[in-house]
């Protein structure tokens, strides 16, 4: 009988695919009462080679889904369709579960019925040094905003959307399934309907992943920019996820009407920025400092020219 459905939504993945499936597999040393769902969005490279070749011989009970649309919020739903378990797990593909991720997932969910959904804390890993800044700016409250999943809980905490989340299956039908008009944060216009409709999502302190972080800034600010814009295309629940988009207003009325100011208030941010560096997130290095803080106002740029972007898109 299976318990708890494995849900990969991948597409040209296979440079962090096997590392994914590994921390899955270890996930359950008896091998028993789960599946692995792996739905690929028509990948060009080696992704399925890697899955099929790695399964083959590991006695998982596990499919292959097309997602010919590509999209994530496709993914999932083809993914959730098929899915046999009771409860339905859904990390990345670059990402690594640690141990006893999934089951610490279930039992908290066994033990506060009302939640319906229980996610972990991210621990940000890179490859270079662009990657290691890029990182830590993704793991700061003011790089970021205050995602707890990012910047961490020392105890288990309710929130209002989850990563790498063990899901109680019926909610997918309960609320809707994901949007998927949405081609990014589907996931936070899933979980804004999850609440609205009376449930509770939760991060939990004993549930830590590895996510590997983009390794260039051209990816990082295009990962950016597309969050922001999407952002505007659902209901968003908290104004936080548009405060760079005020950023940016704000940045252009005075640059337009008082450019003295601009100079002041551009002092005051990077101060701001580099102090939260050195405090926050541990970094002595002069470059990498200065590096984080000049990456932090770009993506805040970025990120708020999306959302300005999305909703004039959305008025017009």
């Amino acid at each position: 009988m299976v318990k708890i459905s494995v849900l990969i939504v991948t597409r040209n993945a296979e440079k962090h695919i096997l590392s994914c499936l590994k921390s899955i597999i270890n996930q359950f040393p008896d091998n028993n009462g789960w599946e692995l769902i792996i739905v690929d969005g028509m990948s060009k490279d080696k992704t399925r080679k890697i899955v099929e070749d790695y399964l083959k011989d590991k006695g998982v009970e596990y499919r292959v889904v097309d997602n010919p649309r590509f999209t994530l919020a496709t993914g999932w739903n083809l993914g959730v369709s098929v899915a046999k378990g009771d409860y339905v797990v859904r990390p990345d593909a670059h990402a690594e579960l640690l141990d006893n991720y999934i089951l610490n997932g279930v039992a908290h969910l066994d033990k506060e019925p009302e939640l319906v959904a229980v996610g972990g804390i991210l621990i940000t890993k890179s490859e270079n040094l662009i990657g290691e800044v890029i990182a830590a700016v993704l793991s700061n409250p003011v790089g970021i905003g205050y995602s707890l999943f990012r910047v961490g809980v020392s105890k288990d905490t309710y929130t209002d959307t989850a990563v790498y989340a063990v899901y109680r299956k019926p909610v997918f039908s309960q609320v809707g399934g994901l949007n998927e008009s949405l081609t990014r944060n589907q996931d936070i216009d899933f979980h804004r309907r999850i609440l609205d409709d009376g449930h509770k999502i939760m991060t939990a302190a004993d549930m830590k992943a590895v996510y590997h972080s983009r390794s260039t800034v051209k990816k990082f600010l295009k990962q950016g920019w597309q969050n922001g814009f999407w952002i505007t295309k659902g209901e968003t629940r908290h104004l936080n996820h548009l405060v760079p988009m005020f950023f940016c207003f704000g940045f252009i009325f005075v640059s337009i009407f008082c450019s003295w100011l601009l100079v002041i208030m551009m002092s005051i941010y990077f101060a701001l920025v580099m102090c939260s560096y050195i405090f926050i997130s541990k970094l002595y290095n002069p470059a990498k400092i200065i590096l984080a803080a000049l990456f932090t106002f770009t993506l805040h740029v970025t990120y708020g020219s999306g959302s300005i972007y999305g909703l004039i898109r959305r008025l017009f």
